[in-house]
């Protein structure tokens, strides 16, 4: 029955599908960027499309395919792997070895139908119109859509709400739609007066000029849900710097609950060498004055492609309740007066300390944690 659903809707976009004779300006940075063609002409073949940039193109991507520029093996200039051709609806990285232009002619499609599967879909964003997520997401994707990675930038979807630092679609972008179920998936039509992406059709994807890492088309995403700092939580744009290898990265700055913290994985192009390897673990730090201060993780630290962790930090150790750099009998006090009502923890900090197994509840059994730690 999904399939039927799913051909009736690629036949219906298809069918009012707008397609017209256009030109598109991409311009590549320097490694990786993670795009889409809504314009392509007749011949779609990578070998047409980049052959005024192919000294400059290392390799295109997506989901199960990649081709390599085998120019420096070949005289031919010949492609190499299993992706020949784009298409509207994939989303692609594009590495290259210097920041280029090029100039893409053809017809514009924006047909809008997908069929997304359980896992990582990497899908493009058809429209000339940038759109919210709430305003282009189906109510209907929601129950199977649990988190956008886009470059960079993630979304994650909890209970109908959208976090992160992913806001909006944009054109000529593509964009990791990480869902648990088969999923037929069309966006929603842009609405009127939303913003338009027309002009001088350059597709801007420049690196932030501040950024001490570079962009790798692996990615994994940590979702902090809570911060804290010497019993306060971490204010507003205090810069959080993730590291592999005594490696930065990824970094960004803290907006509050579910920022998420994306870190780059070493994906063989060169300028990710040392960053995160497969269940490698990560570690977090803080900018406090210029000053790199190291930050415990309470969840799942290990780096995954692909994949999302929602974590909170914090600079003392779970099970320090007073703060003190030192977990003693004094912390258990703190908490038997706090579960025996004699003197509640009030600060945040201190409640989160006070639960060591992260179950929410503050009881005995946190005390006999803090117990197993004294005497280790």
């Amino acid at each position: 029955m999904i399939r039927y659903i799913y051909i009736i809707l690629i036949l219906m976009n298809l069918i009012l599908a707008d397609d017209v004779v256009d030109n598109k300006i991409y311009y590549f940075p320097s490694g990786a960027s993670l795009v889409s063609f809504n314009t392509l002409p007749d011949d779609a073949t990578i070998d047409n499309i980049f052959s005024p940039i192919e000294d400059k193109i290392i390799a295109i991507i997506t989901s199960g395919e990649i081709s390599y520029n085998g120019s420096d093996a070949n005289a031919n200039n010949s492609w190499v792997g299993n992706l020949t051709e784009l298409n509207n609806n994939s989303g692609y990285w594009v590495i290259t070895s210097d920041a280029t232009l090029i100039n893409i002619e053809g017809m514009t499609n924006q047909s809008n139908g997908y069929y997304l599967l359980p896992g990582s879909n990497l899908i493009s964003y058809p429209f000339e119109n940038t759109q919210t997520l709430e305003e282009a997401l189906p109510f209907y994707i929601y129950d199977n859509l649990s988190a956008i990675i886009g470059q960079d930038e993630a979304a994650l979807i909890n209970n109908n709400q959208v976090f992160g630092s992913l806001t909006h679609f944009e054109p000529n972008k593509g964009y990791w739609f990480l869902t648990t179920g088969i999923l037929p998936f069309a966006y929603n039509n842009p609405i009127e007066g939303s913003s338009s992406w027309h002009g001088n059709n350059i597709n801007t994807l420049e690196e932030e000029a501040n950024n001490s890492y570079s962009q790798s088309t692996l990615q994994s995403v940590f979702f902090i849900e809570k911060a804290f700092y010497n019993g306060m939580e971490i204010t507003n744009n205090d810069k959080l710097v993730v590291n592999c290898n005594n490696t930065i990265v990824g970094e960004k700055n803290w907006f509050g609950e579910m920022t998420d913290l994306i870190a780059m994985g070493n994906d063989g192009f060169g300028t990710t060498e040392n960053y995160c390897e497969e269940l490698q673990n990560i570690s977090i730090s803080i900018n406090k004055d210029d000053t790199l201060e190291d930050m415990h993780i309470v969840g799942n630290s290990e780096w995954e492609s692909n994949n999302i962790s929602i974590i909170s930090i914090s600079n003392i150790e779970l099970g320090d309740i007073n703060l003190n750099g030192t977990i003693n009998v004094t912390d258990i006090v703190i908490m038997i007066d706090h579960i025996i009502d004699n003197n509640l923890i009030t600060n945040s900090h201190q409640l989160f300390l006070s639960d060591i197994n992260t179950d929410g509840n503050i009881n005995i059994t946190d005390i006999v944690f803090i117990l197993d730690s004294i005497i280790e």
